[in-house]
């Protein structure tokens, strides 16, 4: 794939051009085609007007028509021609950029919200697309424009190439007063992001929106955010407001101007029609030409957030060479060193066993799986993690299991057998109807423990030989816990397999083999065997003797 974002500006339209020359070069012709075919206009409402009256006879409907035909079929072909390379440089950026995201380590734009990811996928590649294709095509109609119009109006009287000047000098000066705007269009897609996370963050917490943000209401920061949107809307806008009336003034002043040419010069009153249907052909090209630098201050202020962020996703975290400096020469994948807050600390997980890390709420052990997942894939081990809070897809259940997978049908007998372990048969107990369930987006038919509990037979069904799972039994009481796990034990599909959990739960460490207990402060306390170690002289013990009782 070909790393667009690592290029200049420049470089983009540059590479774009030459690997669609055809498509632009046919899109030249067809331009040339349309304007030529449009230059014709003028001299036929020239002659419609001398002849109405005298010889009505005269005037052909048909060149009207035919004229009509040619400029809707080479107008269209023209947009088809510099569109379509356009939208596939869109899609081209958007999946080179949704791949870095995929295989970048998460450490490295977990500060940047779910809005303004939102925002660089879709507003600011969109920016790009427009940039391209508006561009491109209304670039290549000016100057073909200017080279098939100009001749036919010097042909008919060269002088009236003069009354042009007012016309074109206002669309330049409302180019460059507008341009002069463009530090506010990334602000204004800056605060786009912001306020599209505040959006997606207060309909994720709709249910409980009066303790959202209870120290300021959502109303009240949304409101903040959308007055500043707003000042930099008008800031970016206020030179488009001032100087747009020029480009009235600067076409009236042409057709003054022209209007006087033809009468001083005795050319008569249908030559005023003739000018006036040149100052629309002319029109519409220059005032294109002025929105192009609006879209390109617009599309340059995108890229450069684009290329900001590909920095961002290609520069490794402090966090990954740490973790890679004090694991890349073990050889046995299941032994860790890893940073564990002010110090380091050696994990060594026993193969083909239920491995179990407990601590204190809030001491870090979901931080320490991401870590391992992390030391795992920069050594391209294969492995499935299911943290507290996984994703669900707008989907059926049957695809989020297998996701791109393709299922075979013992595949789908051994995900129903999963399900059904971990009591997702009580959603739907037609288990064809359950595998074709739409739970929505976010899994939001589903309670929490439901969503989490899918995500684990999703891990199950993954073929790797490591499952790392966060506190995978929190939402589940202990019966079904137990019933849970006593199935998993005796199934075929754990054969073979290495788990790594974490859990606060006594019930779910009785039932591992080898358990680590941390503590933020001392970092490894204890490892061992789980029947050796929960007696009454351990700090496994001490931890869960509430628990106990």
């Amino acid at each position: 794939m070909k790393k667009r974002f690592s290029l200049s500006f420049k470089s983009l339209v540059a590479i774009q051009s030459k690997e669609y020359f055809f498509f632009y070069f046919f899109g030249i012709l067809a331009l040339f085609f349309t304007h030529k075919i449009q230059s014709n206009l003028p001299f036929l409402a020239k002659n419609l007007a001398e002849n109405i009256a005298v010889n009505p006879s005269s005037i052909k409907v048909s060149d009207f028509f035919y004229l009509a035909v040619g400029i809707i079929f080479f107008r269209t072909s023209s947009r088809i021609l510099f569109f379509y390379p356009a939208r596939l440089l869109q899609k081209s950026l958007r999946s080179e950029m949704v791949l870095k995201l995929e295989n970048a380590s998460p450490f490295r734009f977990r500060h940047i919200n779910s809005g303004q990811l939102f925002q660089y996928l879709n507003g600011d590649i969109d920016q790009i697309r427009a940039l391209i294709g508006f561009v491109g095509l209304q670039g290549g109609n000016f100057l073909i424009a200017m080279i098939v119009l100009i001749p036919r109006l010097f042909a008919f009287h060269h002088q009236l190439l003069y009354a042009l000047t007012p016309m074109v000098l206002s669309f330049l000066l409302f180019t460059f007063f507008v341009s002069k705007s463009s530090v506010y269009f990334k602000k204004i897609q800056d605060t786009n992001g912001d306020l599209q996370n505040l959006i997606i963050e207060s309909y994720t917490g709709k249910k409980t929106i009066k303790n959202f943000h209870a120290e300021k209401s959502f109303f009240s920061i949304f409101q903040e955010l959308s007055l500043l949107e707003l000042y930099y809307f008008y800031r970016a806008s206020l030179g488009i407001s001032i100087f747009l009336p020029l480009i009235t003034f600067g076409v009236g002043l042409s057709l003054l101007w022209g209007a006087y040419l033809i009468k001083t010069q005795h050319l008569g009153a249908s030559s005023l029609i003739l000018f006036s249907g040149f100052i629309f052909l002319f029109m519409e090209p220059v005032s294109y030409l002025s929105w192009i630098g609006i879209v390109t201050a617009r599309s340059h202020a995108s890229w450069k957030r684009l290329v900001d962020f590909d920095k961002v996703l290609e520069k490794k975290s402090e966090i990954e060479i740490n973790l890679h400096s004090l694991n890349q020469k073990k050889l046995n994948q299941l032994n860790f060193t890893l940073p564990f807050w002010d110090k380091t600390i050696e994990l060594q997980f026993v193969q083909d066993k239920w491995n179990v890390i407990v601590a204190k709420t809030g001491d870090g052990k979901s931080e320490l799986l991401i870590k391992i997942a992390e030391v795992l894939k920069q050594k391209n081990a294969n492995f499935s993690l299911v943290l507290q809070d996984p994703y669900i897809y707008n989907d059926t259940i049957i695809r989020n299991v297998f996701l791109n997978k393709k299922e075979s049908e013992a595949d789908v007998i051994i995900a129903k057998q999963m399900l059904k372990i971990l009591g997702l048969d009580y959603v739907e107990p037609d288990f064809d109807k359950l595998l074709a369930l739409e739970i929505g987006e976010n899994g939001k038919r589903l309670s929490g423990g439901q969503a989490k509990r899918l995500c684990l037979v999703r891990s199950l069904m993954s073929d790797a030989p490591l499952l790392i799972w966060d506190d995978p039994f929190s939402s589940v009481d202990l019966i079904l816990e137990k019933e849970i796990i006593n199935e998993l034990k005796v199934s075929q599909i754990l054969k073979n397999k290495t788990l790594i959990l974490s859990s606060h739960r006594l019930s779910t460490v009785k039932n591992s083999d080898v358990v680590f207990y941390i503590e933020k402060d001392a970092g490894l306390e204890e490892t061992g065997l789980v029947e050796e170690l929960l007696i009454n002289t351990s700090k496994v013990y001490e931890h869960f003797k509430k628990q106990m009782v």
